[in-house]
């Protein structure tokens, strides 16, 4: 690790692009942060990415000779091997985009590009909550369900580089229709819209969780039920119990599948953790083979906001 240049990473989200100086131990040492909104075409991303880059190594007093590369973590589908983002949902303009490509033409360094919830797995995998482990699922719960695979030793991207989309198992094939056009997925179980649904009768029934709401102008909000849940509100903690039942089962599938060391879990709805862990690992250890059961501990991730950052940074790493 010593002989591991810096690299810089890039988390493209869909409310902000952070781009950041990482050194070869995981830290971030310096960060850009730029509105998504300002950069919808591919040209203006690419300029204002590789801008960013540039005054982040002249501020540290290095050269892009001594940079390994940069490392870009985008949603939707990848193809990593060519560096070509094929499509992204919330982005319009954003088809068959040769991204690596640009970056590196503008940069003159190699760039890599790679889904980011694969790029949050390789981040927590190298230096947190998975560290030390060779068979690793890791999870990001949020408004989707994204994740990524590493298996022995290694990211598993599949066959076409689309592996790890363990949000679009379908669990109950009559439950309520997900984003990508079927029934009942584990993201439509376990997402923002499935908590604010299930926090619906909640609302109805608990006058604390009324005052939260009326509070923050009218809106139920995942969080809201969060702190209600918190404070002891029973309706509340309801919520947070059954949607860690719900993930129990997909976790109990992918435990059977791939008898992983460690699940990892992270996203804004980890917030929540101490309310819905409890009842996502009594699933997993009911529903889930013994065998399989015990051997996996289910922790969450420990890398918080700057881990797709981080993880675009191990792409370079990796892709060496």
């Amino acid at each position: 690790m010593s002989a591991t240049p810096w690299a810089v990473g890039v988390d493209f989200g869909g409310t902000t692009v952070k781009v950041g100086l990482v050194t070869p131990a995981g830290r971030v040492a310096a960060v850009r942060v730029l509105p998504t909104a300002e950069l919808r075409r591919p040209a203006q991303f690419a300029d204002a990415v590789s801008q960013a880059v540039r005054s982040l190594v002249q501020e540290r007093g290095l050269r892009m000779s001594r940079i390994a590369g940069v490392g870009i973590g985008a949603p939707g589908p990848v193809d990593a091997a060519r560096g070509v983002i094929h499509s992204m949902v919330n982005v319009p303009g954003w088809r068959e985009v040769p991204l690596a490509r640009r970056l590196a033409r503008r940069l003159q360094c190699r760039c890599v590009v790679d889904n980011d919830a694969n790029c949050f797995a390789l981040a927590e995998w190298r230096f947190g909550a998975g560290r030390g482990a060779d068979d690793l699922i890791c999870l990001t719960l949020g408004t989707g369900l994204g994740g990524g695979l590493i298996l022995d030793g290694a990211l598993y991207r599949g066959a076409s580089g689309a592996a790890g989309e363990p949000g679009h198992m379908v669990i109950d094939p009559r439950g309520p229709r997900c984003g990508c056009g079927r029934r009942g997925c584990l993201e439509a179980l376990v997402g923002t819209a499935a908590i604010v649904a299930l926090g619906r009768p909640a609302l109805r029934r608990s006058a604390h969780l009324r005052r939260l709401v009326r509070a923050h102008g009218g809106r139920l909000m995942p969080r809201l039920i969060g702190r209600a849940a918190r404070a002891g509100d029973p309706h509340a903690r309801a919520v947070w119990a059954e949607i860690g039942a719900r993930l129990g089962v997909g976790v109990a599938n992918l435990v059977n599948l791939c008898n992983p060391e460690r699940v990892v879990i992270g996203g804004g709805i980890a917030n929540n953790w101490s309310l819905f862990a409890p009842a996502m690992r009594v699933t997993v250890r009911r529903e889930a083979m013994a065998g399989s059961a015990r051997a996996v501990r289910i922790v969450r991730a420990r890398l918080g906001d700057y881990a797709g950052i981080v993880g675009a940074a191990v792409l370079v790493w990796e892709d060496r």
